[in-house]
């Protein structure tokens, strides 16, 4: 038994010397940076002025707009070659009373060439019913309604015509779920490529067009609809803000 013990000990040692080390693995890493949004809010031609300026809508009726918002949420950045970036947490609050909302950052892009945007107007349904929120989702800035309800997807408050006693408007945008959803998906075409790659910063410029809540498809007499009390109502304006947004430039 004495001369076993060795001839084991050099068969470990054989056995432990004969076994592959793992292979380390090298994961290819696609380099990623940030693209900036920045947004302008337009009346026709015109900058939005809150409060102190009166405006024309498509069906001739005087408007002055006092508070102006809205989400922009899913962002989804194509490329030339057909890849697609989706923006993680992508949600978005536009407020014209707040100078800082209307630039905002999109992180992670991998390096590439980008010729379009997709985005949703509004909160999607998940997070409807997600329960309290924080960031732009934040209730802090009464954009929600209550948990069964759920967001206000755009807001629009001013006042009409210049003589008359009750010209209040009020324009807040909700629903999500069945056929009076106004939640609504956008795709823009770049006017030029945005190149994201190292050492730079590229920038999306946009803009919106508040006049579209009254025009294309249907012309809104706001005289006569001071309120969207009806989901119909709802639609129908979801449906004209489709084509609010356009990118006006990039900056590479």
């Amino acid at each position: 038994m004495k001369v076993v013990y060795p001839v084991l000990l050099a068969l470990m040692v054989l056995t432990a010397a004969c076994v592959k080390k793992p292979v380390p693995v090298t994961v290819d890493t696609v380099p990623a940076y940030s693209v900036d949004v920045e947004m302008t809010n337009m009346v026709g031609n015109s900058k939005l002025s809150l409060n102190d300026t009166w405006y024309k809508t498509a069906n001739g009726d005087s408007l002055s707009i006092t508070t102006y918002a809205y989400y922009m949420s899913n962002f989804v950045l194509t490329a030339d070659n057909g890849s697609t970036f989706s923006e993680p947490e992508s949600y978005h609050l536009i407020d014209e009373s707040r100078e800082s909302s209307r630039k905002f950052s999109i992180a992670g892009v991998p390096a590439g060439t980008y010729t379009s945007v997709t985005f949703m107007i509004g909160v999607d349904s998940l997070r409807n019913v997600s329960g309290a929120q924080t960031g732009d989702l934040s209730t802090d800035f009464n954009m929600f309604w209550d948990w069964n309800t759920g967001y206000i997807m755009a807001k629009m408050e001013g006042k009409i015509g210049l003589n008359i006693v009750d010209n209040d408007l009020l324009y807040h945008m909700g629903g999500f779920s069945g056929p009076y959803s106004v939640l609504r998906t956008v795709t823009l075409q770049f006017p030029e490529p945005l190149i994201v790659k190292a050492n730079t910063r590229p920038a999306i410029h946009m803009s919106n067009n508040a006049l579209e809540w009254f025009q294309t498809p249907t012309t809104i007499d706001i005289r006569a609809n001071r309120f969207l009390g009806g989901r119909d109502n709802l639609v129908i304006v979801a449906d004209n803000y489709m084509d609010m947004f356009s990118v006006e430039h990039i900056d590479q």
